[in-house]
């Protein structure tokens, strides 16, 4: 029963043996078999020759028909002149064949012969004339007769035609039921027989080519934890490794035929459903190892080379970053074609490491590559740029970050700090040149009525602040800058972790590193402020006036007034961290200072403005700007501002609770509670002090006021200092100036930024919580129309194919700039008869809704469809 089937496996093996192809040239299609194209061609020369007779015969018939006409034509013109002479002589005397009776005179009656004559004539003529016609009738029929025939043989030629095609496609069709029975028969018969007959030789295969294989994974997890480990020299050789291994196992596999690969996928053996992914598995492992090399060749342009040119190497960089970002994206479209249950468990685990890894590094370094381009001009590579760098003192929070007691002017050519001023007094500095009076926004009167430069972060956007403190700034006779850079506390203290302590001894007599540096620092600058509170705290706290010796061009103004320079110690600081940085700044550690931008972009502790369109859109499109962003559906923004509070910002914690209530009818109600807790001890330096904070809580625009509880004010003796009515109104206080105010809690209900501000006083004695609750009506309906841009819609559109009536919505919560991470939950509530259709994030949980629970530590954002 066997012999025939081993007989197709034989021939068939034989036949794939002649046919095998290198895989860089894939077989073209086949084409027709020699039986039939001879049979086509002989048909056809048939054809022609039948049609050749006929056109031959037909023309004769055509000429000789002609012929014919031409000779009966002339012959009957003859007969019937001379017919006609005759009948002109006898007188007419047919009365008995029909004719009438002359009415002209009557002539004699013609004679009984001369009468037979007449008609014997006229007979013959009628006879000529019928017999003329059946010749040509006969002709008539010959002719169209041999027309009828070249019809016919053009009929067969179309049916023979339709018959070589239709002998085509049937034996095009019996070689694919041949081939598909002998697929049929490599299925039953034990695929151990394509060992046997060497269709794919186990032993070989295993030690030629996934022999190499495991040593190509094997360079790939070695390179991968090297350069994870900024080892880039070993990195590059291990990745070299793998590229040489994959390269070897694929030119032994493109020695088997593809359609053999294709049957061992349907195998139970690991081994032969491995060979089955083996071209695209080392196809995937090449690209790799590529995408390993480039960034190792990127990441070592930083670290190697010229470091003088430092547009020299950005450009390396840039250069073997895109190459890079383009292996991985090859890389995501080849393993996409991987059935990676065809893999056995071992290689299945470590190639979804490598992918994993390389997928990660590739969304992270096409960012950071197309950040290093854009970004050239940040760092002055063409021309000279000017910032205004503010720090923003987040224990003591401000709307935008926090007080801001300190500022530096940097100038910037090329990568590198030409001018370094960071004035010892501060931003207090600032009080002498400035020229214009302007009133304060009227919560800073419970400290001074009259606003100045270091109070001006008022708003929690961004751009918004940035241009006030622009402003502030050059009235107060300093110059145009190209932007502002906002740094606090937390980003110095990490600064700290990979620059190690910084000397100071010989200005101070102290060393400062991440564990000391806030307290240190502070009671440098508050020495005077707590001298008066907690003397015993200042103890042992330097002072000095001796000026730091440093590469970088530091000034502090240290000129005039060289005792009354509180701030002195942040330049210093600053100055010598940013001579150490560069020093760290090596393959060793690139991974913790990129983590540490990474983390403090999305915690806003370090924030961007530029006055260039281009480059502002370029950190707003990364999410470095700060701004407040738009919201389709539901919003929250809560901003703490401590006025008067000192630094007990650094003992507070806040826990927000939202909670969103839908009716049937699809109008939403939200309640926000959030606790403010103290953990500090009172009379504690700096800290030990009340919180006095001015909280804002940013929704959706139109959002209606229910209930305020739990707000408290200072009382109002503390703001009998008032505006002189000479001081300049900022237009950009308009609004907040005329807001509504509900009478039982006191709350200013206003619009800003395209959102509704509900904004009061809250107060919280060390040791103590508090809990504020507000309650408002949205101002949209859960069942209202996003409009078509909105991303969910085209989610909806996805994934939704059957069109089924869904409903998208959202929450936004932005965290304010500076802050500390809040405790936040959130709870939606929907009708019981709706149901969540599709969720985003996929872990965010809830049937008829959702539940959040989370740290507020980077602008969060969860969606949902419903189905009613």
């Amino acid at each position: 029963m066997l012999i025939k089937p081993l007989w197709f496996i034989i021939k068939f093996y034989m036949f794939n043996k002649k046919s095998q192809l290198n895989i860089a040239n894939p077989p073209q299609r086949t084409e027709p078999s020699s039986f039939i194209v001879d049979l086509r061609q002989k048909v056809n020369q048939e054809i022609k020759h039948d049609i050749v007779l006929i056109d031959k015969k037909a023309d004769k018939s055509k000429i000789k028909l002609a012929k014919i006409e031409k000779k009966l034509a002339r012959k009957m013109e003859k007969e019937l002149e001379a017919l006609e002479k005759k009948a002109k002589k006898i007188k007419p005397n047919l009365l008995r064949f029909g004719q009438a009776p002359s009415l002209k005179k009557k002539e004699p009656s013609p004679s009984f012969f001369s009468r037979f004559k007449d008609f014997k004539i006229s007979w013959r003529l009628t006879a000529k004339r019928s017999l003329w016609s059946r010749v040509f009738e006969n002709e008539a029929k010959k002719f169209k007769k041999a027309t009828k025939l070249n019809v016919k043989k053009n009929k067969q030629l179309s049916e023979l035609e339709n018959r070589v095609a239709v002998a085509e496609t049937k034996a095009i069709w019996y070689r694919s039921i041949f081939s598909f029975v002998l697929v049929l028969l490599l299925i039953i018969v034990p695929l151990k027989l394509l060992s046997y007959f060497e269709f794919l030789d186990l032993g070989s295969l295993e030690q030629k080519i996934l022999g190499r294989s495991q040593l190509a994974l094997n360079n790939l997890l070695a390179a991968t934890d090297a350069a994870t480990k900024m080892d880039f020299i070993s990195a590059d050789s291990e990745f070299q490794n793998a590229g040489n291994n994959f390269l070897a196992a694929q030119e032994e596999l493109n020695k088997i035929n593809d359609s053999l690969l294709s049957l061992a996928a349907l195998s139970n053996d690991p081994k032969l459903k491995l060979a089955a992914e083996s071209k695209k598995f080392l196809q995937a492992g090449a690209i790799t190892s590529s995408f390993g090399r480039n960034l190792v060749l990127a990441t070592d342009s930083l670290f190697g080379g010229d470091k003088e040119d430092f547009s020299v190497l950005l450009d390396r960089f840039t250069h073997y970053g895109n190459l890079a970002v383009s292996d991985a994206k090859n890389l995501e479209k080849e393993l996409s074609k991987i059935n990676l249950a065809n893999l056995p468990s071992q290689y299945q685990e470590k190639f979804l490491s490598i992918t994993k890894q390389t997928g990660l590094l590739a969304d992270n370094l096409e960012s950071f590559v197309s950040a290093a381009t854009k970004f050239k001009e940040v760092l002055g590579a063409t021309q000279d740029k000017r910032y205004l760098l503010v720090f923003q003192n987040n224990s003591e929070l401000r709307a935008s970050g926090g007080f801001l007691g300190s500022y530096a002017l940097v100038d910037i050519r090329d990568g590198k700090i030409r001018n370094l001023e960071v004035p010892g007094g501060g931003s207090y500095d600032t009080e002498g040149g400035m020229n214009v009076r302007v009133v304060a926004p009227k919560p800073l009167w419970l400290v001074n009525p009259l606003w100045h430069f270091w109070d001006a972060n008022w708003w929690p956007d961004w751009p918004t602040t940035a241009k006030n403190l622009m402003w502030f700034y050059e009235k107060s006779d300093g110059p145009t800058v190209d932007g502002v850079i906002s740094v606090t506390p937390t980003v110095i203290e990490r600064l700290l972790e990979i620059t190690g302590p910084i000397d100071l001894t010989a200005e101070y007599g102290l060393t400062i590193d991440s564990n000391n540096f806030w307290e240190t620092v502070q009671k440098i600058v508050e020495q005077k402020n707590l001298a008066k509170t907690n003397p015993e705290a200042i103890i042992g706290v330097p002072t000095t006036s001796t000026i730091l010796q440093s590469a970088l061009p530091l000034k502090q103004g240290l000129d005039e007034n060289s005792a009354n320079k509180p701030k002195k110690i942040i330049g210093d600081l600053m100055a010598k961290i940013l001579e150490t940085l560069p020093k760290k700044l090596n393959k060793e550690n690139l991974v913790k200072v990129l983590a540490l931008f990474e983390d403090s972009l999305a915690e806003k502790q370090v924030l961007f403005y530029f006055t260039d369109p281009s480059l502002e859109n370029e950190v707003a499109k990364r999410n470095w700007a700060g701004e407040i962003k738009e919201a389709n559906r539901d919003y929250l923004l809560v901003v703490n501002t401590n006025i008067a509070g000192q630094k007990s910002d650094r003992k507070m914690t806040e826990k927000i609770e939202h909670f969103s209530e839908v009716t049937e009818d699809g109008s939403i109600t939200n309640t926000v509670k959030i606790t403010r807790t103290h953990t500090g001890i009172k009379n504690e330096p700096l800290t030990g002090v009340r919180n006095v904070d001015w909280l804002r809580i940013y929704v959706p625009q139109g959002s209606e006021l229910l209930m305020a509880d739990g707000f408290e004010s200072p009382e109002s003796k503390y703001f009998n200092e008032k505006p002189d009515p000479s001081w300049e109104e900022n237009q950009s206080l308009e609004k907040e100036n005329r807001a509504l105010i509900e009478e039982n809690s006191g709350t200013k209900v206003y619009t800003e930024n395209n959102k509704t501000v509900f904004a009061n006083w809250v107060m919280v004695d060390p040791g103590e919580s508090v809990i504020l609750t507000v309650k408002y009506r949205l101002p949209f309906s859960f069942l209202d129309r996003v409009p078509e841009s909105n991303w969910l819609t085209k989610i909806n559109a996805l994934l939704n194919s059957e069109q089924v009536n869904l409903t998208p919505y959202s929450l936004m919560v932005q965290k304010q700039p500076g802050a500390k991470a809040s405790e936040f939950t959130s709870r939606l509530n929907l009708p019981k008869t709706w149901s969540v259709f599709w969720r985003y994030p996929e872990k965010l949980i809830g049937e008829t809704g959702w539940e959040i629970s989370d740290k507020l530590n980077a602008d969060k954002y969860w969606s949902i469809l419903i189905k009613k």
